[in-house]
């Protein structure tokens, strides 16, 4: 299977550890909102490994004895159920909110980078703009931004 490739024209960062730092350094402000992120996703994978587990005893500790007796009490069964919806309920929820949150993040960070960067440029002296083009400029604000 040969490699695959990403997105971009293939340059990489001189120094990866740098500018992984210094993109963590623009969503300091977020630490908050990741902390909440963090626990949504250890009780996405609890309530999908619980959930799993549950359906699992589902069967071996109601379905075949039920089926093995002939008993048509179904009260044991369907509160078990509601107890395996709740689980995994409370897993959708956490991994809404998972994924909810970190658009916000991320558009916030991006857009702090964007405002950054058109500080910058509203520094920059004239002939910068006589020597690059309007559309090599504006792919640093869109495509640049969005793939970092």
């Amino acid at each position: 299977m040969p490699p695959v490739r990403m997105r971009g024209d293939g340059r990489k960062a001189k120094n990866p550890g740098k500018t992984l730092l210094r993109l963590m350094g623009y969503m300091r402000k977020y630490i908050p909102i990741l902390l909440i992120v963090l626990v949504c996703i250890l009780i996405t994978a609890v309530a999908q490994t619980k959930g799993s587990e549950n359906i699992g005893n589902l069967v071996d500790e109601f379905i075949l004895p039920m089926v093995a007796s002939g008993s048509t009490d179904f009260a044991p069964l369907a509160k078990y159920l509601v107890g395996i919806g709740a689980i995994f309920a409370a897993g959708m929820i956490a991994a809404f909110l998972q994924q909810y949150l970190m658009v916000s993040v991320a558009q916030g960070t991006q857009k702090t980078i964007r405002d950054e960067m058109f500080s910058k440029m509203q520094r920059l002296p004239i002939r910068y703009f006589d020597s690059n083009t309007a559309g090599n400029i504006m792919s640093c604000y869109t495509s640049d931004i969005d793939t970092l």
